[in-house]
């Protein structure tokens, strides 16, 4: 019943006009035409030079996991002139990038799907996809726009998404008429809503809770969450982690539901979040655990202006253990989501 619901939220965001409802509020048609050379030398001379580590370590895609939800996965792609083009094929299923997932996790573009072309211009992205594009099945459509939307957005000069099929515009889809006018991130992942919340009272929240494959290995998944609307928006973040996935989920929430916020704000760009003593718990003596510190650091840096986290105890410092060393806090937000190691 849960995941019914989840996929069919969207349609009451529209039927509420709650489609412009956006994290970043907390924080002409045509054919397409090949970019100008110089416009795309500069693009390409921009993806390779950029400091972004998803591209430089591996390209974040997003892929479905064997419990229906839409997960970021790093992969390692040749960095190629046209490199989100390329990118975009290791999507398609029975494509380049089908053997190198995980377990469970699969491509979520129909097989056969052609990218024609990706022109992108004042961080704008327009897809041409090739006909076979529409042979979707319908409960995969706003997965589909969520994992184009979330990867194409990964590149640097990226902020919004267009899609075309066979150089025409479409905007909507054609079987759930889910719209595609200026897809961005803003349009949440996995979208659910919070138990309790009036739609027409709510904001979006994107946490990160924990998945395993089949063999046991673990990974983060975003799920955004229509919440309540507070104006700290760290603080709703960290109490909704707390609060975990909803009933039924098969994800994990990394914090127990005794753990207690005491405070949360940020100064100069670092979060700083303040726990009762039952957040040590599970990292020992006066220590946190990395699998929480990294969905701490996830979640307060998608909703907030904040790019590194620091959290204390009952006002105390305190330490990060992961892999049998400290780790020096703030904390920096992690390069990769999900690192091609699964």
């Amino acid at each position: 019943m849960r995941f019914l619901f989840r996929i069919s939220l969207w349609s009451l965001l529209i039927a509420f006009g709650l489609s412009g409802c956006s994290v970043s509020e907390q924080k002409n048609a045509r054919a397409i035409d090949p970019p100008p050379k110089e416009v795309e030398q500069k693009y390409e001379k921009e993806v390779m030079a950029h400091k972004n580590p998803a591209i430089r370590n591996g390209m974040e895609l997003y892929f479905l996991s064997d419990t229906n939800y839409v997960v970021p996965y790093s992969l390692n792609i040749p960095a190629v002139k046209g490199i989100a083009k390329e990118a975009m094929k290791y999507m398609v299923q029975d494509g380049p990038g089908e053997n190198l997932l995980p377990k469970g996790f699969s491509c979520l573009l129909p097989k056969g799907t052609k990218i024609n072309g990706i022109d992108i211009r004042g961080r704008e992205a327009t897809v041409d996809f090739s006909k076979e594009f529409l042979n979707y099945r319908p409960e995969h459509e706003e997965k589909i726009l969520d994992a184009v939307t979330w990867s194409l957005t990964g590149f640097p000069t990226v902020e919004k998404v267009n899609i075309r099929v066979e150089g025409k515009k479409l905007s909507v889809m054609p079987k759930k008429k889910s719209l595609l006018i200026g897809l961005t991130r803003n349009r949440g992942i996995n979208l659910e809503l919070a138990e309790g919340v009036n739609i027409t009272q709510s904001m979006p929240v994107t946490l990160y809770f924990v998945g395993q494959t089949v063999d046991n290995q673990t990974y983060h998944v975003p799920v955004t969450r229509m919440v309540n609307r507070q104006n700290n928006v760290a603080q709703v973040t960290v109490n909704e982690l707390i609060r975990g996935p909803m009933q039924g989920s098969d994800l994990i929430g990394p914090i127990d539901a005794s753990v207690r916020l005491k405070q949360a704000s940020i100064k100069d760009q670092t979060a700083m979040v303040d726990f009762n003593e039952n957040l040590l718990q599970y990292g020992g003596k006066n220590s946190v655990s990395q699998d929480v510190m990294t969905s701490l650091l996830f979640s307060i840096t998608e909703n907030t202006t904040a790019q590194k986290v620091k959290v204390t105890v009952n006002g105390s410092q305190v330490n990060v253990t992961g892999n049998s060393r400290l780790i020096k806090q703030p904390v920096e937000r992690p390069k990769q989501i999900n690192p091609s190691k699964l």
